[in-house]
């Protein structure tokens, strides 16, 4: 079956991107889709504004522009924008919209244009169909997982150091993250917060991505205990996200799937994290991590953060039980579970 995938933003990137200098979680997740159905057999073509156009693990990457001489698919998936969407005149057998953030406008153009010809959106989370039935998007929906590499972390992680893991994007509420840490650090003296990531993977240089942190989080000294390592490999990522104890996440941002946290289950790290939006889905509190609820600027919720995360590190019976319920939970991440799931949306 002949898919085509097309994503309109005009951030710059290809699959090797993936494994290298890292991409964000929409980006990513079309990697890891697309090449996961053509190892089933499929023809996947990708439309982006894609730097070195070819052929990636069966993927064929092309320019977006190119789009409108292609050959028409069986599927023309439209991906998260309303600037995706495939032209009135199209006449492809199967449209599908695959709705990847917390914006409803894509979904409800994608409606007035598609919604006629038998056209669904893909949701990756109840968090996602909340939203639209708020916005009173009246289409049919399927929630299908975002897929994550599981394979990667069946090794052997050995002793996990008392290390918290921050790895979202910093404006998502990395200032209450590094608030907080003096209370940890202060509890137990040898834990150490590593931040990964940064506005590298949306397609900023370096010193873009510097010019944003201080804008955000100020030129001040990190406080002792915090290490920076911001962008770093898919294979360097894996390493440390199976190395940490717990990931530490205080989020002010509508995460509508949060792959951070997916991936932390998968290698085994319990999510510290708020109780909100698609973080409900994601963690199953007291058992494969915890929940705060409230607002993150809340000192009661600070503290409760500091306290969750101290109670972890020094009581490593429950650290460990919530390491095996997190890397038990993921098994529908599987990618190849993933692509037969969209390939039932097509039979």
């Amino acid at each position: 079956m002949h898919w085509q995938f097309y994503y309109a933003k005009r951030n710059s990137f290809y699959p090797p991107d993936y494994e290298n200098a890292g991409l964000g979680g929409s980006e990513a997740s079309i990697v890891v889709l697309s090449r996961a159905l053509a190892a089933r057999g499929h023809q996947v073509e990708v439309f982006n504004c894609c730097y070195r156009p070819g052929v990636y693990d069966g993927v064929t990457w092309r320019q977006a522009w190119e789009l409108a001489d292609a050959a028409t698919p069986d599927v023309a998936v439209a991906v998260r924008f309303e600037e995706s969407l495939w032209p009135r005149e199209s006449v492809a057998p199967r449209y599908l919209f695959w709705m990847l953030d917390d914006r409803t406008s894509g979904p409800a153009s994608f409606t007035e244009r598609f919604g006629d010809l038998g056209g669904m959106v893909v949701v990756a989370s109840e968090a996602m169909r909340r939203r639209l039935d708020a916005a009173q998007v009246e289409v049919p929906t399927v929630t299908i997982p975002l897929p994550v590499e599981i394979e990667r972390y069946r090794g052997p992680t050995g002793d996990r150091r008392s290390v918290c893991l921050f790895s979202s994007m910093p404006n998502r509420g990395l200032d209450v993250a590094l608030s907080i840490w003096p209370a940890i650090r202060a509890a137990v003296h040898d834990a150490e917060l590593w931040v990964t990531g940064g506005w590298q993977l949306w397609g900023f240089t370096s010193s873009e991505a510097e010019d944003r942190w201080n804008q955000i989080l100020g030129t001040a000294p990190l406080p002792a205990g915090v290490r920076l390592l911001g962008p770093v490999s898919r294979t360097e990522l894996v390493s440390i996200q199976q190395r940490a104890a717990l990931t530490f996440y205080p989020c002010r941002f509508p995460e509508m799937f949060c792959l951070a946290a997916a991936e932390s289950a998968a290698a085994g790290t319990p999510v510290v994290a708020s109780a909100t939006e698609a973080l409900l889905e994601r963690i199953e509190h007291n058992h494969t991590g915890l929940l705060i609820p409230g607002d993150i600027s809340s000192p009661v919720v600070k503290s409760s953060f500091a306290q969750a995360v101290t109670t972890l590190l020094t009581d490593r019976n429950r650290l460990d039980r919530l390491a095996r319920n997190a890397r038990q939970s993921v098994s529908q991440l599987v990618p190849d579970r993933v692509a037969r799931a969209w390939e039932t949306l097509v039979d």
